[in-house]
């Protein structure tokens, strides 16, 4: 007999997924359906809305992938450094594939889209309980060297984070206010050594272009970069995020096979109106930042919309930029843009843009000037940060950056 997982949205029962014969299906359930035909449009402004991706409008039809999972629900799934650790942890008991390993972690994740495991003993596996945390001030001025290992012991099957960097979803408390909220906390190993400092810096660079990125800090050690999850309101309601691999319905293996026109294209087609021309805004400022600091891993993963109903989809906020020719010298973009894989000078990016953003040449041109002001300002920090830094390899990175950043603007 097939085995199913129950999908929820806000809680309630959507559909389920199925996993036959290498095949997955995902049909929407009789509720959905009538939620669809018959309510009103403004109750897509309220939790009652079915739709699970912008890419799966409900209907009676099955959606049927012959290979992978849906996209949607791939999205959901751990990679990299996370991935193994599961798989170190729960071969022997699973059968990890990517129905099996959805399956293990479907407690554990919370979000918009949540998930329930039918006809299955999941009770070998332990839960992350809600009353588990970190305080964020031993994340900030910890002198614990096991802290991120104790992290991922605690927290791994709750983190459905892609990316080969290490990194885990964590509970965190601020003491101030006694608020606990979920931050994505990351390491790195001795391949991309201090990793945390560079994004850092990077992350500084899109806050002071005036792009929205989420709340983010780095531990007085610079051995941990902790970013407060973005699709939670201060109210504690979750918002709906599709990053672009799910919006051009691709597997996680494909992040790599689009174009930077394409990503914009996607803006175009699911973003709300009223929200398109800002979005296409930021998004060209992404871009322009990518440019200048060299980040050759902004693939589609790393873009995405997020929404409360279909008259407030806008472009997501900015999240994993760093300096990826820090490590590999002769690194390029993820994607292509105008049909080559290249760093693009101002003229290049100000057509860019006017042609495929839709912008006047004043708000590139304006838009452009933010960016490269917050990259000086950036540079300025990190020639204060070298002057006063004692360790060597620290030095080395951000030496390698000022040189880069330095560049690129001129």
């Amino acid at each position: 007999m097939p085995a199913n997982i129950h999908v929820k949205v806000n809680e309630v029962d959507v559909g389920h997924l199925t996993a036959e014969k290498g095949s997955y299906l995902f049909g929407y359930n009789k509720e959905s359906v009538h939620v669809e035909r018959h309510c009103h449009p403004d109750i897509y402004n309220d939790d009652s809305f079915p739709r699970i991706s912008l890419t799966m409008p409900v209907r009676t039809r099955n959606y049927i992938n012959e290979t992978h999972l849906h996209p949607i629900f791939e999205m959901h799934l751990p990679e990299g450094y996370l991935l193994s650790v599961i798989k170190r942890h729960f071969s022997k008991l699973l059968k990890i594939d990517d129905f099996g390993l959805l399956k293990l972690i479907s407690p554990n994740i919370k979000g918009k889209i949540t998930y329930e495991v039918e006809n299955e003993d999941l009770n070998h596996v332990s839960n992350v309980s809600d009353g588990e945390h970190v305080l964020l001030k031993d994340l900030l001025f910890s002198n614990n060297q096991q802290l991120f290992s104790d992290l991922v012991s605690k927290f791994a099957l709750s983190s459905a984070l892609s990316g080969v960097q290490p990194k885990v979803m964590a509970k965190v408390m601020d003491k101030a206010t006694l608020n606990v909220s979920d931050y994505i906390v990351k390491s790195w190993g001795d391949d991309y050594p201090q990793l945390a400092l560079n994004e850092y810096y990077c992350m500084l660079v899109a806050k002071y272009a005036g792009i929205s990125v989420p709340e983010f800090y780095l531990s007085d050690d610079a051995k941990l970069f902790i970013m407060k999850r973005f699709d939670i309101t201060e109210k504690k309601k979750y918002l709906s995020f599709e990053d672009m691999c799910v919006l051009q319905a691709k597997k996680c293996d494909d992040k790599y096979d689009s174009t930077y026109e394409k990503i914009a294209m996607t803006i175009k087609t699911f973003v709300s109106p009223s929200q398109k021309h800002l979005s296409l805004k930021a998004y060209f400022k992404m871009m322009v930042v990518n440019n200048l600091v060299q980040n050759g891993d902004a693939h589609l993963k790393n873009f995405g919309v997020l929404y409360s109903s279909l008259e407030n989809i806008k472009l997501a906020p900015a999240y994993d930029i760093v300096c990826t020719t820090v490590y590999i010298k002769n690194d390029i973009p993820a994607l292509l843009m105008q049909g080559s894989k290249k760093w693009f000078n101002q003229k290049a990016l100000l057509h860019f843009g006017m042609t495929v953003c839709n912008l006047s040449a004043k708000d590139a041109g304006l838009a452009y000037q933010e960016c490269i002001d917050a990259i000086q300002k950036v540079l300025i920090m990190l020639i204060e940060k070298i002057e006063n830094e004692i360790d060597i390899e620290k030095i080395d990175v951000l030496k390698k950056m000022q040189y880069i950043f330095a560049r690129g603007i001129k």
